[in-house]
């Protein structure tokens, strides 16, 4: 049975899981993760990410980053939403 919600701990645990596919850094090393907020009343889980220093400026670049935080974000939503107490992950850009 899953446990119903993270604690601090088991986010800390997820998210040093979490790598980055070209550099094999955790989100946490590369300092992408901002915050992480519980909102009770919805079960939902809100975790704030800075993408914008790892966007290039070249325009055909742009969308292999924006494939390699497709799947930065699947994977937190992925291992957040295997608790019962959280029904919603939402991944927002900025702190």
């Amino acid at each position: 049975m899953a446990k119903y919600l993270p604690d601090r701990a088991e986010i800390e645990r997820i998210l040093k899981e979490v790598k980055d596919p070209e550099t094999g850094l955790t989100v946490l090393e590369l300092g992408l993760v901002k915050a992480v907020d519980y909102i009770q009343n919805e079960k939902k889980v809100v975790v704030r990410m800075d993408f914008k220093r790892r966007t290039p400026s070249c325009p055909a670049c742009a969308s292999i980053a924006w494939v390699v935080q497709k799947k930065i974000v699947d994977e937190i939503a992925e291992r957040l939403l295997s608790y019962e107490g959280i029904e919603k992950v939402e991944v927002k850009e900025g702190s």
